[in-house]
This record gives C-alpha cells, sequence and structure tokens, in this order.
C-alpha cells in the first residue's frame, strides 16, 4: 500500500514535531506500507493544487493534525488541513484520514468540511467532546509521541531544567526564572537557517540564523538526544506540549505552563486523571519546587498504565487506517474497539 502524508512536521526542527513524525513513519512501515511522498508543514497545498495532483499516485492521505487545527477562522494553515479532506474525496478520489489532532474552537464550517474525512482521531478527549458536538464521530487516541521506541532509555540524575513554550512571552519569563534560580534552560526547537523564510519573514529568519551559527549548528536535532537530556534531571518545567509527553512516556516529573491551547491541561487530565503538574507563571514563581520533583506512587501508576495503553491505541489506530484504505470502503469506517 501507498500513502502519502500531508503535514509533515519534521522541517521545523522541533523534537517533539521530530517524533512524532519517526514514530508514524515507523507505524506504518510495521504494517509494510510505503510512504511514498509527504507535503511539509506551514505549505498551503491550496496554492500548490497542479502540483498536489502532479504527485505519484497513492492509495489514501493522512493528515498528522498535531497543534495545527484550531481557531479556524483565523488561522489559515487549520483550515487548509481541513479543506484538503474535500480536496482529496472530491477530486483525487482517494481516502483523507485525520490522525493526532488537537480541535479547538473551530467555525461551524469547519467542522462542516471535517466531515469529508474517512476517518478522524484526536489526541485527547477535550478535542473528542468538540468533535462530538459538531455533530462528528471519531475516537481518541493519545499523541503519537506515546508509540513504543526503543531508541529512548537512560535514566535520571538530579537537578531541575526549563524549557521554553510555544507563546512567545512566556519563552522569556521561563528563560529569565531559569537565570534567577540558576537552572539550564533550552528550546525545544533548534535554529536551522531553514526554520524560518527571509521574504516572509525577515526578522525571525536574521534571529534564527544569528542562534544558528552562535550555538545551535552543534545541537543535535535528533529526538533521542533531547529525550536523553530531559531524563538528566528529576524535575524539568516547560510550556512546550512535546516535553509534556516525553516527560510523562519517560516518567520524568514535570511542571507545566498552558501552550495556545487547553491541549497540556487535557492530556494531563486523560494521563494522570489531575491537573495539579499545571499551573500559570504567578504560581510557578512562588511555588515548592521540591513538591514536584518525584511522582506519587498513584501519579506514577497512571503515568504507566497510560503509556502503555496509548502504545496499544496508536498501532490499532494506523492497523486500522490500512485495512480500511485496502477495502471498498462501502461501509462506514469501522474504528477499532481500543480498551
Amino acid at each position: 500500500m501507498k500513502i502519502a502524508i500531508i503535514n509533515d512536521t519534521r522541517p521545523t526542527h522541533h523534537y517533539g514535531c521530530r517524533l512524532v513524525m519517526e514514530n508514524l513513519m515507523n507505524l506504518l512501515h510495521q504494517e509494510q506500507v510505503e510512504v511514498v511522498w509527504t507535503w511539509p508543514v506551514s505549505t498551503d497545498w491550496r496554492k500548490h493544487r497542479s502540483q498536489i495532483k502532479s504527485m505519484p499516485e497513492v492509495d489514501a492521505f493522512i493528515i498528522n493534525g498535531e497543534g495545527t487545527i484550531h481557531h479556524s477562522d483565523e488561522r489559515k494553515y487549520a483550515q487548509a488541513l481541513i479543506d484538503f479532506a474535500e480536496f482529496s474525496t472530491t477530486e483525487l478520489k482517494k481516502p483523507c484520514y485525520l490522525i493526532n489532532a488537537t480541535l479547538h474552537k473551530n467555525s461551524a464550517d469547519a467542522y462542516r468540511r471535517m466531515a469529508f474525512f474517512r476517518a478522524i482521531f484526536v489526541r485527547d478527549r477535550g478535542s473528542l467532546d468538540e468533535l462530538n458536538e459538531a455533530g462528528l464521530q471519531g475516537q481518541y487516541v493519545p499523541d503519537l509521541t506515546f508509540a513504543k521506541n526503543h531508541k529512548y532509555t537512560g535514566g535520571a540524575t538530579a537537578g531541575t531544567c526549563v524549557i521554553d513554550s510555544t507563546i512567545r512571552g512566556d519563552s522569556q519569563k521561563l528563560q529569565d526564572f531559569a537565570a534567577e534560580r540558576g537552572f539550564p534552560f533550552r528550546s525545544m526547537v533548534v535554529a536551522r537557517p531553514s526554520n524560518a523564510k527571509f521574504l516572509r519573514s525577515p526578522r525571525p529568519w536574521v534571529k534564527n540564523v544569528i542562534r544558528w551559527l552562535k550555538t545551535d549548528r552543534h545541537i543535535s536535532i535528533d529526538p533521542a538526544d533531547y529525550i536523553l537530556y530531559l531524563r538528566q534531571f528529576d524535575l524539568v518545567i516547560t510550556g512546550r506540549y512535546h516535553t509534556v509527553t516525553m516527560c510523562i512516556k519517560n516518567e520524568i516529573p514535570f511542571i507545566a505552563l498552558e501552550s495556545n491551547t487547553p491541549k497540556i491541561r487535557y492530556l494531563l487530565s486523560d494521563a494522570i486523571n489531575s491537573d495539579k503538574r499545571s499551573m500559570g507563571f504567578q504560581e510557578l514563581e512562588s511555588a515548592d519546587l521540591n513538591a514536584y520533583g518525584a511522582f506519587s506512587d498513584d501519579d506514577l501508576e497512571r503515568v504507566r498504565a497510560f503509556s502503555k495503553t496509548a502504545e496499544l491505541k496508536l498501532e490499532s489506530m494506523i492497523a486500522a487506517i490500512v485495512s480500511d484504505a485496502g477495502s471498498n470502503r462501502e461501509n462506514a469506517f469501522a474504528y477499532p474497539e481500543i480498551p
């Protein structure tokens, strides 16, 4: 079977996005699927319809939703991913599957268009609630960073590190907080010249290149190395969703600041049934960090159970998509029965 992936997030040099794609490619390989081509993140396919039609033919499309599909009235890339389902179904005559998505405050028209997806898999129950409220069926399967991956081993030592946030203002606050406390600070995105385009965003491009020249050209972009870095610490403070998923997967205690959608809060509710490790910046400044430096026995049990179930759910999701894409699809998509 041949598949194309839309919204390949590897070009961002974001460790979480790279791990998502690494795990997705591994899961598809396990099902003997050939990924013939991918379409990159932040490139609006609607401006390249002819190019898409000229690409090698595939049996199906998978859209990697990640954190893109929110506030669709205000964000063109959110709407672009939604619009691809109709394009795939009506013009390319191929099924389109949305996976690994957080959905938040999209328009009624966006949800109407999402009916063109053959199946929808969201990465938190909060997104599933919003999808169901719009009258659409889907299934909850945790983020792809929770897939089984034997590359990531190692043990924590001691100390606290601070990782940035997707929200620029919060990143500066976190960097200042780390400097005041003497904690190492690091970004989850590795600077590379290709991260920004000069004509579209000249100032970010210049800042990105300067950072690359000064430090980041010596930093690995392999998610395995980033996870090994996190595992050196017994507490990670971050505003990054995928740093939190990696901490949960690797049993690293953390404190999380909310991101640009409720996705971290949703994740914590799903994984440990509590938001006690999520807080605002003012609360962080006065928090007793020692109280967060270890999981309780109950939380550790929840984390391990969640990770094990997530692996099974992700494998079942990909197997169901591959089976459906290879069928005549006369009936509605059969969502897998996953515990």
